[in-house]
C-alpha cells in the first residue's frame, strides 16, 4: 500500500518536469466482478452449485444423526465387541462426512478464485483499453487508494464496455 501511495506521488511530482498532465483513474474491481453480468452469472451458477452440495450433505448428516441416535439405543442390547465394531463403523462414517464437507468447501473455493481469475483477466484488457481510450497516466485499483475524487472513477465505465464485449461469453458451469 506505501508502495502504491509513493508510487503516485513520486509520479505525480516528476509529471510535470516531464511536461506531460497526469491523469490518475482508479477501479474497483469487486464492484465490476460483482456487477457486471458476467460476474451475476457465475454467482447465480455458484450460489446453485452450493445450493445442491449443501442439501446433499444435509441429508447426509441427518441420516448420521439418526445412525447415532439409533446406536445409543442399541448399544445397550449388544455384546461389547459389537458395539465396539458399531462405534468404530459409526465413527468412520462421521469422518467420511467431515472429509466430504471439507472436499466440498475447498472445490467450490476453487471454482470460485477459477471464474473470478477468469473474469479479472477479461476485465484487465477492458481496463488497459479504457486507461488508452481516456488519455490516463495510470489506472489504480480502489482498495488501495485512501482517498480519491469521484471524477477519476472509471468502474462504470468499464463494466459498461466490459458488458458489451463479454455478454456473449459464458461462465464455464463445469469447472
Amino acid at each position: 500500500m506505501i508502495r502504491v501511495i509513493l508510487l503516485v506521488l513520486l509520479t505525480a511530482l516528476a509529471a510535470p518536469a516531464w511536461g506531460q498532465d497526469l491523469k490518475v483513474g482508479f477501479v474497483n474491481l469487486q464492484r465490476a466482478i460483482s456487477v457486471s453480468q458476467r460476474g451475476k452469472d457465475a454467482r447465480k451458477s455458484f450460489q446453485a452449485a452450493l445450493k445442491d452440495r449443501r442439501e446433499a450433505l444435509s441429508k447426509e448428516q441427518k441420516a448420521i444423526e439418526k445412525q447415532g441416535k439409533d446406536l445409543e439405543k442399541q448399544a445397550l442390547l449388544m455384546k461389547e465387541s459389537e458395539r465396539a465394531r458399531a462405534r468404530r463403523q459409526f465413527q468412520l462414517r462421521v469422518r467420511d462426512h467431515e472429509r466430504k464437507m471439507r472436499d466440498v468447501r475447498e472445490e467450490l473455493a476453487l471454482k470460485e478464485r477459477e471464474i473470478t481469475d477468469e473474469i479479472l483477466k477479461d476485465l484487465q484488457k477492458i481496463i488497459v483499453e479504457v486507461g488508452k481510450t481516456g488519455k490516463f497516466t495510470m489506472i489504480l485499483e480502489r482498495s488501495q487508494l485512501l482517498y480519491t475524487d469521484k471524477g477519476t472513477d472509471i468502474t462504470d465505465d468499464v463494466i459498461e464496455l466490459y458488458n458489451k464485449r463479454f455478454l456473449k461469453k459464458p461462465v464455464d458451469k463445469n469447472r
